[in-house]
């Protein structure tokens, strides 16, 4: 009796690690941002670099901005966040420092949530995310 529980226990922990995702080698890429504003229509994208490296650029009109960060990866059991820092404003998207969640990764879709600023404080750290892959 107690060799089938522990063969189950087993069992269940396998499969929980073996569907784990490596999200540090699934983010890296480039993905269009899609936005759900008013502000001026362009195109927003991020790009993943292996090494930790965010770029982030907008061509809103005329004008190409772009802003360059860092990001690293926190896997835990059940949390899966990233945390971004160093980044600069860019003109009606403000920066992207602060703890996003990532509420999912599949395929060429990629939704975080910020729930903190760089300072840890999650008073308007409200952002989300949206976007898909570029191909």
């Amino acid at each position: 009796m107690k060799f089938g529980k522990i063969l189950l226990i087993i069992l269940f922990a396998t499969a929980l690690l073996a569907g784990c995702k490596n999200i540090e080698e699934d983010i890296i890429g480039t993905w269009n941002v899609q936005t759900f504003d008013n502000q001026p229509q362009g195109t927003y994208t991020w790009t993943f670099k292996d090494g930790g490296q965010l770029i982030r650029v907008s061509t809103a009109n005329e004008d190409i901005i772009f802003d360059t960060c860092t990001y690293t990866v926190d896997k835990s059991l059940f949390k899966k966040r990233i945390t971004i820092e160093g980044s600069n404003e860019i003109f009606g998207q403000g920066t992207l420092n602060g703890v996003y969640r990532i509420d999912k990764l599949k395929d060429d879709v990629l939704i975080l949530t910020r729930e903190r600023l760089s300072d840890d404080s999650p008073d308007g750290a409200y952002l989300r995310c949206e976007m898909i892959r570029k191909q």
